[in-house]
């Protein structure tokens, strides 16, 4: 792996303005005066990027647990953008949209591809919406999920539209996949975290439920002890990555995820996959819903469904319809919340949310 690192791509430009780097300089300067939010943070990841100093400061999303600073070299963070830019066929001069906030990974990566591959960066604030900004045609955009739903009138300018943050439900696969239907535009999912600089693996999305991944050039992938995916990425170093996700490995380029190990539930000794067990219900339910084990003196843990207050009586009826493939996937109760956390990228942060219900019930 080449660990050269170059500052500035002689193709990049910001909607059409090429910039050398001392113009660069005196722009992102010029951001940092800016009232929003976006364009200041913009300004201060290019100051950081143009800077000396060969590492970059990154915060993890903090999905499962306290958000804590990484460092990354930015010759890595380069060479990962090369590897995207070989996936997605991405050339000098192709236009992409930064819509997600560059404080976190998947904003700053956006940059630095551009930075990197020569690509024309348009910026809009992060909103739910991003497409509404700007009517002209993008090769490459990267968004969440609440982000696809509501530019959903909008996909057929994007060539190529790669989803991460959350899990895309089904309701909403439905509607992108209507949405695009007879249009050249496609979509992605991705697998990746902050540690390995975002996405390591892709998936096309289809009508199909099941997802399959296929990693990214140079990457390596094998299952631990744990039953847990394992990543090295040579851009990162040669010591494996270890995750808490449970996956199921087709063969060394492809494999599926079925949940985090964090959450997995054992009830009487059998392993219960929350995550698993909620993509397959989902269509029962239009309201926000999941599954968590809670303490039980005989079986260790028992599997619960967590809802909201107002939704009790719903989920109530809800479960009267569901045909359990296991008696074991059966909660054996729901407990309510008065609301349901989130972190910055939208992930559900469960374990907040499940205490939650512990302090409104004295459990």
């Amino acid at each position: 792996m080449n660990n050269t690192f170059f500052c500035l791509h002689p193709n990049f430009s910001i909607q059409g303005r090429s910039f050398n780097e001392k113009g660069l300089r005196i722009y992102a300067t010029s951001l940092l005066l800016s009232e929003k939010t976006y364009l200041e943070q913009l300004g201060t990841f290019l100051l950081e990027w143009l800077s000396e100093g060969d590492e970059i400061s990154v915060f993890t999303s903090g999905s499962t647990g306290t958000p804590k600073s990484l460092s990354f070299k930015k010759s890595a963070m380069q060479a990962h953008a090369q590897l995207t830019g070989q996936f997605f066929n991405l050339i000098p001069g192709n236009r992409i949209l930064l819509c997600l906030p560059t404080q976190f990974i998947a904003g700053k990566m956006m940059v630095v591809r551009a930075l990197s591959l020569g690509l024309d960066l348009w910026v809009c604030p992060p909103s739910n919406s991003p497409l509404d900004f700007f009517k002209t045609t993008f090769d490459f955009v990267a968004m969440v999920p609440p982000q696809l739903e509501g530019s959903i009138s909008f996909l057929s300018y994007c060539k190529k539209i790669l989803i991460g943050g959350a899990p895309l439900n089904k309701s909403l696969k439905r509607k992108v996949i209507a949405a695009i239907q007879d249009q050249p535009t496609e979509m992605f999912l991705s697998y990746g975290m902050t540690e390995t600089l975002s996405h390591i693996a892709i998936a096309k999305l289809k009508v199909e439920d099941q997802v399959i991944f296929s990693v990214l050039p140079q990457i390596t992938i094998e299952e631990n002890a744990r039953g847990c995916l394992s990543v090295i990425a040579p851009y990162i170093g040669p010591d494996p990555i270890e995750t808490t996700d449970v996956v199921r490995i087709l063969d060394a380029s492809h494999f599926e995820w079925m949940g985090r190990l964090d959450f997995v539930i054992n009830s009487g000794g059998v392993k219960i996959h929350p995550e698993s067990l909620e993509k397959a219900h989902e269509k029962y339910f239009s309201f926000p819903f999941f599954y968590f084990g809670i303490p039980h003196d005989l079986l260790g843990e028992q599997l619960v469904l967590v809802v909201l207050n107002e939704d009790l009586k719903n989920a109530q009826a809800n479960l009267t319809k569901i045909s359990f493939d296991q008696k074991f996937h059966r909660p054996k109760g729901i407990l309510t919340v008065p609301k349901f956390l989130y972190s910055h990228s939208l992930k559900l942060r469960r374990k907040d949310t499940l205490a939650l219900g512990y302090i409104m019930h004295h459990l």
